[in-house]
């Protein structure tokens, strides 16, 4: 990852491994799940997180603590936080961030200074920027270092890369260090009012980034020179007149920041094409894409099938604008779950798949990983999670009443809402799981159904139980569908 040192990447891996757990692990369970290093090196990244916690987090309103017990274990505790502020600090003090942060901002700098201001050899700057370059090579960029260490590439290839790379530095504008954040808040807010776009936070902060890039490019005197593709991506949109605010941007300057946001799926923020006539294969790729998913999760009515030829044009340009290698996207699924979308939401995750396979099938050049991404989200927006969740027929029942039976029910019922839709049925054979207080519920079984025994006081062991039938009916379910 862009030459980033061992225990950096170890520290991130331990604190989103402990933040998925609600119990304490031994340091041998910590190194079992991790699936490399040593103890003793996992110890003392522990130790060291714990220092960086403390220091970090201390305001009253929100905290993270990390605690190592030798009796009890390891265990992450937060409230009020995403642990952005942790894996910010943890970029930002990897050797490898901050020699792409620096040449990113100033573009030249003296080798000699750097090593001095960071206490590091020559030699060790040489080989870290060595490990960088191996990644950068896929962004077409290449760092140089003699007596200056240059960033060298099309300014296009720097900026799309200045933005992924600050986004996953920095992830909140408020976060970036030595520059005027009010300033630039406030002139995002003039451009979200220029173009008329819904305030919202996400908007301002794509926008503020995309700002400051620009802006410190300019300083630079760094001049964007397109290819005749990206001309030609360009070209293909009409764009609003540059406002007179931006007094130093060029009409390169502004087309550019406007296929940027764009590209960079900016909420309600569409450009339009000179000639809609023009685009036969993403006028092909959407009537595909509507009958697909028609075909595999409901009608769309008018106003929904343009929003779906809106997205997948916008999804598109993403795509020619931020070529996101394996690596990139991983991440990307990693950062929002998406990874664990085949094992939390297995009928949904089945439904998609049949109909991605369908849809690529009919367009081939829309086969990518990360337009498929883009689409599962989209397919989301417009058929819920909840309408696929597994539907399993229970019989409940309390030893007590058929008033404590029905209490039972609610309160399983309440906590599998999300992830399950239960029926409770009237009789045991019309179920596929019986849930009883007594192991009387045995007495009912019948092939092919499943049984629990729960207490009338029900606990997180009986929460469990539960789940584990339900996986495991879940399982079968999907096995015998599949043949």
């Amino acid at each position: 990852m862009l030459g980033m040192d061992k225990n950096t990447v170890l520290k991130i891996q331990i604190i989103e491994t402990l933040d998925g757990l609600q119990a304490p692990i031994s340091l041998k369970e910590l190194q079992e799940k991790i699936g490399y290093a040593s103890l003793g090196t996992i110890r003392v990244n522990c130790k060291e997180l714990q220092a960086i916690i403390e220091e970090l987090y201390t305001d009253e309103d929100y905290f993270l603590t990390l605690r190592m017990d030798n009796g009890r274990g390891i265990q992450l505790d937060r409230s009020s936080t995403n642990l952005q502020s942790l894996t910010s600090y943890l970029y930002k003090h990897d050797l490898a961030c901050e020699i792409i942060r620096t040449i990113l901002t100033k573009r030249k700098i003296s080798a000699i200074q750097f090593c001095m201001d960071k206490n590091i050899s020559e030699s060790k700057l040489r080989r870290k920027i060595k490990e960088i370059n191996q990644d950068l090579s896929d962004y077409d960029l290449y760092i140089s270092c003699s007596t200056k260490i240059s960033l060298k590439g099309r300014e296009v290839d720097v900026r799309r890369f200045y933005y992924i790379f600050f986004r996953g530095l920095y992830r909140q504008f408020s976060q970036v260090e030595r520059i005027n954040i009010e300033s630039y808040f406030q002139l995002a807010n003039q451009v979200e009012d220029y173009l008329k776009l819904s305030n919202n936070p996400t908007n301002l902060e794509m926008i503020c980034f995309w700002l400051l890039i620009t802006n410190q490019s300019l300083s630079k005197k760094s001049e964007l020179i397109f290819n005749n593709t990206e001309k030609a991506l360009l070209n293909r949109f009409k764009y609003p007149k540059k406002p007179a605010f931006l007094k130093t941007w060029n009409t390169n300057e502004w087309r550019f920041f406007l296929y940027a946001i764009y590209s960079s799926l900016l909420n309600d923020f569409e450009l339009q094409p000179k000639n809609s006539s023009r685009d036969l294969f993403f006028n092909q790729a959407v009537s595909h894409w509507i009958k697909s998913f028609t075909t595999h999760f409901r009608p769309l009515n008018s106003h929904e099938q343009k929003y779906v030829g809106s997205k997948l044009k916008q999804h598109y340009a993403a795509l020619a604008f931020f070529r996101l290698n394996d690596p990139m996207i991983d991440e990307l699924g990693n950062n929002v779950a998406l990874n664990h979308v085949q094992s939390q939401f297995p009928y949904y995750y089945r439904r998609f798949n049949t109909f991605w396979q369908e849809f690529t099938q009919a367009v081939p050049g829309y086969d990518y990983r990360q337009l498929r991404i883009y689409s599962f989200l989209t397919c989301v927006n417009l058929y819920s999670l909840e309408n696929c969740l597994p539907e399993i027929s229970v019989y409940a029942f309390s030893e007590h009443s058929d008033l404590f039976s029905i209490f039972i029910q609610e309160k399983i019922n309440l906590y599998f809402k999300n992830r399950y839709h239960l029926t409770f049925v009237e009789a045991p054979r019309e179920a596929q799981v019986i849930i009883g207080t007594t192991p009387a519920c045995k007495n009912f079984l019948s092939e092919g159904q499943e049984s629990v025994i729960i207490r009338s006081n029900i606990t997180a062991t009986d929460y469990t139980d539960i789940e584990t039938i339900l996986e495991k009916i879940v399982r079968k379910d999907l096995a015998q569908t599949e043949k």
